[in-house]
Protein backbone atom coordinates (compact mmCIF):
# COMPACT_ATOMS: atom_id res chain seq x y z
CA UNK A 1 0.00 0.00 0.00
CA UNK A 2 1.06 3.08 -1.17
CA UNK A 3 -0.23 5.78 0.96
CA UNK A 4 -0.47 5.85 4.33
CA UNK A 5 -3.78 4.38 6.27
CA UNK A 6 -5.95 6.54 7.97
CA UNK A 7 -9.23 6.14 9.57
CA UNK A 8 -12.17 7.99 8.41
CA UNK A 9 -13.63 10.06 11.24
CA UNK A 10 -17.75 10.30 11.79
CA UNK A 11 -18.69 13.79 12.01
CA UNK A 12 -21.36 16.85 11.47
CA UNK A 13 -20.33 18.49 8.62
CA UNK A 14 -20.85 21.76 10.29
CA UNK A 15 -19.31 20.78 13.29
CA UNK A 16 -15.39 22.20 14.14
CA UNK A 17 -16.16 24.33 11.13
CA UNK A 18 -13.68 23.77 8.89
CA UNK A 19 -11.81 21.10 10.08
CA UNK A 20 -13.85 18.20 7.92
CA UNK A 21 -14.25 20.92 5.04
CA UNK A 22 -12.13 19.08 2.25
CA UNK A 23 -13.47 15.62 3.50
CA UNK A 24 -16.35 16.90 1.53
CA UNK A 25 -15.72 15.13 -1.68
CA UNK A 26 -18.80 16.37 -4.08
CA UNK A 27 -18.20 19.36 -5.17
CA UNK A 28 -21.66 20.49 -5.15
CA UNK A 29 -22.22 19.71 -1.46
CA UNK A 30 -19.24 21.27 -0.62
CA UNK A 31 -20.37 24.28 -2.00
CA UNK A 32 -23.57 24.05 -0.48
CA UNK A 33 -21.94 23.38 3.15
CA UNK A 34 -19.78 26.08 2.61
CA UNK A 35 -22.93 28.75 1.53
CA UNK A 36 -24.27 27.46 5.23
CA UNK A 37 -21.02 28.18 6.69
CA UNK A 38 -20.96 31.81 5.19
CA UNK A 39 -24.65 32.18 6.34
CA UNK A 40 -24.40 30.99 10.13
CA UNK A 41 -20.96 33.32 10.41
CA UNK A 42 -19.21 30.30 11.49
CA UNK A 43 -15.96 31.12 10.08
CA UNK A 44 -16.48 34.90 8.19
CA UNK A 45 -12.32 35.46 8.00
CA UNK A 46 -11.92 33.02 5.53
CA UNK A 47 -14.85 31.32 4.31
CA UNK A 48 -15.95 34.55 1.61
CA UNK A 49 -12.22 33.78 0.13
CA UNK A 50 -13.03 29.76 0.31
CA UNK A 51 -16.21 30.53 -2.00
CA UNK A 52 -13.82 32.79 -4.11
CA UNK A 53 -11.35 29.67 -4.58
CA UNK A 54 -13.82 27.20 -4.09
CA UNK A 55 -15.56 28.46 -7.88
CA UNK A 56 -12.40 29.82 -9.92
CA UNK A 57 -11.19 26.28 -9.01
CA UNK A 58 -14.39 24.07 -9.76
CA UNK A 59 -17.58 25.93 -11.41
CA UNK A 60 -15.19 29.11 -14.15
CA UNK A 61 -18.58 30.27 -15.74
CA UNK A 62 -16.14 28.91 -18.86
CA UNK A 63 -17.43 25.18 -17.91
CA UNK A 64 -20.44 23.42 -18.48
CA UNK A 65 -20.15 21.23 -15.43
CA UNK A 66 -17.99 21.62 -12.25
CA UNK A 67 -14.00 20.13 -13.10
CA UNK A 68 -11.02 20.67 -11.19
CA UNK A 69 -9.14 23.61 -13.08
CA UNK A 70 -5.90 23.06 -10.67
CA UNK A 71 -6.16 19.11 -11.90
CA UNK A 72 -6.15 20.19 -15.22
CA UNK A 73 -3.51 22.95 -15.94
CA UNK A 74 -1.26 20.31 -13.52
CA UNK A 75 -1.54 17.99 -16.26
CA UNK A 76 -0.96 20.67 -18.91
CA UNK A 77 1.86 21.75 -17.85
CA UNK A 78 3.06 18.09 -17.74
CA UNK A 79 1.90 17.67 -21.18
CA UNK A 80 3.96 20.29 -22.48
CA UNK A 81 7.09 19.50 -20.78
CA UNK A 82 6.56 16.09 -22.83
CA UNK A 83 6.15 17.87 -25.65
CA UNK A 84 8.51 21.27 -25.25
CA UNK A 85 10.34 20.54 -28.31
CA UNK A 86 7.33 20.95 -30.55
CA UNK A 87 6.20 24.47 -30.17
CA UNK A 88 7.89 27.79 -30.53
CA UNK A 89 9.66 29.17 -26.67
CA UNK A 90 6.77 32.15 -26.91
CA UNK A 91 3.90 29.81 -27.30
CA UNK A 92 5.41 27.82 -24.39
CA UNK A 93 5.63 30.56 -22.07
CA UNK A 94 2.51 31.77 -23.02
CA UNK A 95 0.45 28.43 -22.16
CA UNK A 96 2.61 27.98 -19.01
CA UNK A 97 1.50 31.47 -17.58
CA UNK A 98 -1.94 30.31 -18.62
CA UNK A 99 -1.74 27.52 -16.40
CA UNK A 100 -0.26 29.04 -13.90
CA UNK A 101 -3.15 31.63 -13.61
CA UNK A 102 -5.46 28.57 -13.34
CA UNK A 103 -3.31 27.54 -10.19
CA UNK A 104 -3.41 30.97 -8.90
CA UNK A 105 -0.04 31.51 -8.66
CA UNK A 106 0.26 34.08 -11.36
CA UNK A 107 -2.06 37.03 -11.13
CA UNK A 108 -3.46 36.22 -8.01
CA UNK A 109 -2.29 37.15 -4.94
CA UNK A 110 -3.64 36.82 -1.90
CA UNK A 111 -4.57 40.20 0.22
CA UNK A 112 -3.60 39.23 3.50
CA UNK A 113 -2.27 36.26 5.53
CA UNK A 114 -5.88 35.05 6.14
CA UNK A 115 -6.81 34.46 2.56
CA UNK A 116 -2.95 33.02 2.14
CA UNK A 117 -3.72 30.50 4.67
CA UNK A 118 -7.18 29.64 2.56
CA UNK A 119 -4.80 29.50 -0.96
CA UNK A 120 -1.88 26.95 0.46
CA UNK A 121 -4.79 24.86 1.81
CA UNK A 122 -6.86 24.24 -1.37
CA UNK A 123 -3.50 23.64 -2.79
CA UNK A 124 -3.04 21.25 -0.08
CA UNK A 125 -6.10 19.87 -0.92
CA UNK A 126 -5.21 19.79 -4.64
CA UNK A 127 -2.26 18.05 -3.74
CA UNK A 128 -4.13 14.99 -1.58
CA UNK A 129 -6.59 15.02 -4.43
CA UNK A 130 -3.15 14.70 -7.04
CA UNK A 131 -1.82 11.77 -4.98
CA UNK A 132 -4.70 9.66 -4.25
CA UNK A 133 -5.33 10.20 -8.20
CA UNK A 134 -2.06 8.36 -9.58
CA UNK A 135 -2.08 5.83 -6.36
CA UNK A 136 -5.01 4.64 -7.88
CA UNK A 137 -4.58 4.69 -11.46
CA UNK A 138 -3.99 1.75 -13.29
CA UNK A 139 -2.08 3.25 -15.80
CA UNK A 140 0.30 5.19 -13.49
CA UNK A 141 0.69 2.21 -11.33
CA UNK A 142 1.34 -0.46 -13.90
CA UNK A 143 3.91 -1.22 -16.84
CA UNK A 144 4.00 -4.05 -19.77
CA UNK A 145 0.25 -2.67 -21.01
CA UNK A 146 -0.71 -2.37 -17.37
CA UNK A 147 0.38 -6.46 -16.65
CA UNK A 148 2.72 -6.08 -14.21
CA UNK A 149 2.23 -3.84 -11.23
CA UNK A 150 5.19 -1.17 -10.32
CA UNK A 151 6.70 -1.65 -6.71
CA UNK A 152 5.05 0.98 -4.17
CA UNK A 153 8.47 2.72 -3.85
CA UNK A 154 8.70 2.88 -8.10
CA UNK A 155 5.71 4.77 -8.13
CA UNK A 156 6.60 7.15 -5.63
CA UNK A 157 9.70 8.46 -7.39
CA UNK A 158 7.14 8.64 -10.35
CA UNK A 159 5.06 11.04 -8.65
CA UNK A 160 8.40 12.53 -6.88
CA UNK A 161 9.61 12.93 -10.38
CA UNK A 162 6.89 14.45 -11.90
CA UNK A 163 6.32 16.80 -8.97
CA UNK A 164 10.28 18.18 -10.36
CA UNK A 165 9.05 18.15 -13.63
CA UNK A 166 5.95 20.37 -12.93
CA UNK A 167 6.96 23.21 -10.52
CA UNK A 168 10.88 23.32 -10.95
CA UNK A 169 12.84 21.75 -13.93
CA UNK A 170 10.07 23.01 -16.80
CA UNK A 171 9.22 26.16 -15.30
CA UNK A 172 12.89 27.19 -14.80
CA UNK A 173 14.06 26.52 -18.69
CA UNK A 174 11.32 29.73 -18.79
CA UNK A 175 12.74 31.55 -15.77
CA UNK A 176 9.12 31.33 -14.03
CA UNK A 177 9.97 28.34 -11.43
CA UNK A 178 9.72 31.04 -8.68
CA UNK A 179 6.14 31.06 -9.43
CA UNK A 180 5.31 27.47 -8.72
CA UNK A 181 7.85 27.69 -5.32
CA UNK A 182 5.05 27.58 -3.20
CA UNK A 183 3.05 25.20 -4.92
CA UNK A 184 6.05 22.92 -5.04
CA UNK A 185 6.73 23.14 -1.38
CA UNK A 186 2.79 22.31 -0.38
CA UNK A 187 3.09 19.43 -2.88
CA UNK A 188 6.20 18.33 -1.30
CA UNK A 189 4.98 18.19 2.18
CA UNK A 190 1.52 17.03 1.26
CA UNK A 191 3.78 14.03 -0.15
CA UNK A 192 5.54 13.78 2.90
CA UNK A 193 2.45 13.42 5.10
CA UNK A 194 0.98 11.32 2.65
CA UNK A 195 3.26 8.50 1.11
CA UNK A 196 5.01 6.07 3.40
CA UNK A 197 8.69 7.04 4.09
CA UNK A 198 8.05 10.10 1.80
CA UNK A 199 10.55 12.16 3.17
CA UNK A 200 13.22 9.60 1.77
CA UNK A 201 12.03 10.19 -1.43
CA UNK A 202 13.31 14.36 -1.03
CA UNK A 203 16.88 15.55 -0.07
CA UNK A 204 15.39 17.65 2.73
Amino acid sequence: MLLKKEGLPEFDLLIDWPAHYYEIEDIVKRKKYLKKAIDQNLDHAHDCYRMKLLNKRFFSKSKKKSSDSFMLAWIMIKASAAASNSFSIPKQIQELENNLRDLCLYGFTPENEAEQQVLEEEWSNFGRCHLISCSKSRNYCSTVFNMVSLQDDVIARKIAAEINLVTLTYPSKFGLEAYLAPLRRIMILTFCQMIENGKSYWDI
